[in-house]
This record gives C-alpha cells, sequence and structure tokens, in this order.
C-alpha cells in the first residue's frame, strides 16, 4: 500500500513538473538551481529529481491533511445527528449547579440554537445554613433590581440570591401573585402593557433565626423579538421542569414548546476549518524548508570546501616535490581518499563495524575529476571542471593555473602552490573565525531568554515578600 501511494505521488509530481515547467531556470531559481547541482552528482538532473521530491511530498502532506479533515468533519456529523438527548445527569449532593451548553433544534426552522442550561445540584433537606441576617438585608435593597434601575419598571430578571455570606446565611422567596415572577427572580410571561405589581417576600435564616424581607415591583412585557421571546419561553421550559424534577438523578428537558417539537443533542465546535488551515500550513512549510535544507548543505559544502583547501595545497605540494605528475597526483590522492573513506571506524557501532561514507567534497571533486580523465575527457578540460564544480575562487584558480602548466609547460609549480597553502592557511583561520562569530550571535538570543528567567526567579520572591 505504500510503494503504491509513493508512486502515484511522484508520478503526480513529474507531471506537475513537467506542466509548470518547475526545472526550467527562471529568476530566482538561479541560486538554489545550482547549489542543487553542486550537492549532487547527477548534474542538471538533480535539479528535476528534487523539484520532483518536493512536489511529492507537498502533495502527500496535502492529501494526509485533507484525510483527516474529512474524517473529523465525519466525527463532527456523527456527534450533530447524535440527536434526541432528552435527560441530563444532575451534580452529587454538594456539587453545586453546573451549566450545560446545548444546540436546540426547533421543528420547522433551518437554524439551530445555542442555549446555556443551569442544571441544579441535588438538594438536602429543607434545614439550611444561615448568615448574618443584618448585613444581608442591607444587600438586598441593591441585588434584588438585577439589571433594572429600580423596582418601579421591571422588564428582565430579578436577583434572588439564594445564600450571602459565603452560604452562612440562606434565602427563600415568595412571590405574590404567583407565576408572574419564579422562585429565582425570573420573569414569567406577562402580558398587561400596564405593568403587574408584585408582592415579593423573602425569609432569611441563619443558625435558626429568622429576618422577613417585603417589596413590591411593578412588572411589564419585556421588549423582545419574536425570536428571543421564543428562546425565553423555551428556557422558561427547561426552568420548570428542573424545578419540578429537582429530586431525580436526571432531568427531561422539554420536547415541545407552543406548538413546536424541540430536538436537543450536545454542542460541539466543528474541527474541520482548523484542521484544513493546519494542513495549509504544513504544506507551505514542508515546501519551504526543502529549499532551506538545500541552502544548509550548500553553505556547509563551501565551508569544507574553504577549510579543506590548505590541506589539499600541502598535499599536492609533497607530491609534486616527490616527482608525480599533476595526474598522478590526482589520482594518488583519490585513491588514498576512497581508502580512508571506507576504513575509517565508526565509534558509534560494534567493533569491526564500518560507518557510513564521510564526504569530503573536496576530494570528491578530485575523484571526479580522475573518473573525468578515465572516461576520455582531456587532462586540462578536467581541471577546469574541477575548479569550476568547487566555486569557490581558490579553486577555480588552482584548475585554470594545473591546465595552464599542461599547456605551456610553466616552471615552478611547486614553489606555486606552496605559496599558495602559506596563503591558504591564513584564510582559513579568519574562515574559522567568521564561523565562530556567526555561532556566537546564533546563541544571543537563548542567552538573552536565560537572563529573563534568572531575573523573574530573583524578582518574584521579591515582589511577593512585600
Amino acid at each position: 500500500m505504500a510503494v503504491w501511494k509513493k508512486n502515484i505521488f511522484e508520478k503526480m509530481g513529474v507531471f506537475l513538473v513537467d506542466q509548470l515547467k518547475l526545472d526550467q531556470p527562471g529568476k530566482g531559481k538561479q541560486r538554489l538551481q545550482q547549489e542543487l547541482i553542486s550537492l549532487s552528482r547527477e548534474g542538471k538532473s538533480a535539479v528535476r529529481n528534487y523539484y520532483v521530491r518536493k512536489i511529492s511530498a507537498s502533495l502527500a502532506v496535502m492529501t494526509a491533511g485533507i484525510m483527516l479533515t474529512l474524517v473529523s468533519f465525519a466525527v463532527y456529523m456523527g456527534s450533530r445527528n447524535n440527536a434526541g438527548t432528552k435527560l441530563l445527569e444532575r451534580p452529587g449532593y454538594g456539587e453545586g449547579d453546573r451549566k450545560e451548553e446545548l444546540t436546540v433544534q426547533v421543528d420547522g426552522e433551518d437554524e439551530a440554537q445555542q442555549m446555556e442550561i443551569t442544571v441544579q445540584e441535588r438538594k438536602y433537606t429543607d434545614q439550611e445554613k444561615q448568615e448574618l441576617l443584618d448585613r444581608a438585608l442591607q444587600e438586598l435593597d441593591e441585588l434584588l433590581p438585577g439589571e433594572n434601575e429600580s423596582l418601579d419598571r421591571v422588564q428582565s430578571d430579578l436577583y434572588f440570591p439564594e445564600s450571602f455570606e459565603d452560604g452562612a446565611v440562606q434565602a427563600s422567596w415568595t412571590t405574590i401573585p404567583y407565576g408572574v415572577i419564579g422562585e429565582d427572580g425570573s420573569l414569567k410571561e406577562v402580558e398587561d402593557e400596564a405593568g403587574t405589581l408584585v408582592e415579593i417576600q423573602g425569609t432569611l435564616t441563619c443558625g435558626g433565626k429568622e429576618a422577613s424581607y417585603m417589596a413590591y415591583a411593578k412588572v411589564f412585557p419585556p421588549d423582545l423579538p419574536e425570536q428571543e421571546r421564543f428562546r425565553k419561553s423555551i428556557q422558561k421550559q427547561v426552568e420548570l421542569a428542573d424545578a419540578s424534577e429537582s429530586h431525580e438523578q436526571e432531568l427531561r428537558l422539554p420536547t415541545t414548546v407552543e406548538g413546536k417539537t424541540l430536538t436537543w443533542y450536545e454542542t460541539s465546535d466543528n474541527p474541520v476549518p482548523a484542521v484544513l488551515a493546519l494542513t495549509l500550513v504544513l504544506v507551505l512549510a514542508v515546501y519551504l524548508e526543502m529549499d532551506s535544507q538545500v541552502h544548509q548543505k550548500a553553505e556547509a559544502r563551501r565551508n569544507q570546501l574553504m577549510l579543506s583547501y590548505p590541506d589539499l595545497m600541502w598535499k599536492m605540494t609533497m607530491l609534486l616535490g616527490a616527482g608525480l605528475s599533476i595526474k598522478g597526483t590526482f589520482s594518488r590522492i583519490a585513491e588514498e581518499y576512497q581508502r580512508s573513506r571506507a576504513l575509517r571506524p565508526n565509534p558509534g557501532k560494534l567493533r569491526g563495524q564500518l560507518r557510513k561514507e564521510q564526504v569530503n567534497y573536496a576530494y570528491e571533486e578530485i575523484l571526479s575529476a580522475c573518473f573525468e580523465m578515465q572516461s576520455g575527457i582531456p587532462e586540462g578540460q578536467a581541471y577546469e571542471r574541477f575548479g569550476r564544480r568547487c566555486e569557490l575562487p581558490e579553486y577555480i584558480r588552482l584548475g585554470s593555473v594545473l591546465s595552464q602548466n599542461l599547456r605551456k609547460g610553466a616552471k615552478g609549480l611547486t614553489e606555486l602552490l606552496e605559496t599558495e597553502a602559506e596563503a591558504s592557511l591564513n584564510e582559513r583561520k579568519a574562515h574559522a573565525r567568521k564561523i565562530g562569530e556567526r555561532a556566537g550571535t546564533k546563541l544571543l538570543l537563548p542567552m538573552v531568554l536565560m537572563l529573563g528567567i534568572v531575573l523573574v526567579i530573583l524578582m518574584v520572591p521579591a515582589f511577593l515578600s512585600f
């Protein structure tokens, strides 16, 4: 199954690369394509293979994200289809009331409505704790109107506190006439536009002592749109069912209000937009990260070529001084590199095992030059191609010197290479110093973060001690 998927993605990647001509030279691509060619022995085909891999990886991530999006959408729709919830588990004794976020679908309406339902905890007996009566009575005049400006014109729910002072005082409420204001202060249906006068009687108990509170409120119909009015009706029906079944283990939600059928189901967030956005971000990240990795490898190759140049110069100087020709020098260096690369021990594995080949790009290019000469490419041209593949000015100059020496037979090549080796040592020291400075710059941000953490550790206890 994995092979089939891989082949599909690769075929799609080849098709898109051919159609969009991504591997063709263009503005902004020269640096990346040159680095790809220098990092691979495949030549120009490395550019095409890279874009095929890049598009294939992006398509794989996008396909996985789309599949995850579809699965999340199916789960979301399944949760919405799990309709018909009529029972809500009540909190146990002493756990407090719990609020439930539910969605109600009204028969005949297209859009569902979000509602917050309060499920009361299971109650003990009528014996209640009491609190400081005098302070409670002083607070009631301010708390009772709720969001209304005064009790002279009440159009929204009143506030009937159940307790004061962290539960030390318990309150019970009675309204006359019954049915206009609920026991919790919520307004019931009021049709009289002139207002309905309601007597509010409260009984406060505290340690066996009682205090009475009395006030009058004039209730007017609320100015609500039809949808909000119907929502209030649903809320009232739920509250009535909650109050009438407070001794039961579960709350049975109403199924009809004003002749309209209600369907209740658990509210869940739709994860599809988040998953789809994450998929697009991952595709973009994969696409850009592959370019970043190519640039990093190319930079590491340039640094290694620069650091390897003095050693190569000294080695060529000694071999030429020993009487070898330039071609013989290249062949000897390539042979030694192949042997050392194959026989270098791997400390991370068992003794006797060989580790993977470690690449030295300078010697790899010398090895490539030897292969070119064996395949029939002229020796001078092979040296020049060697310098151009390395891309650095030092190697380009070396390739030109070797090619000219071969054509013109110029003397003093050994002395020239020795002088070049001494000069390259100073250049390598300066380059190594620059690499160290860049590494120090990268460590600056972690050091600043560590300093901030240390300051927080030192300052927070000092502030808390005041």
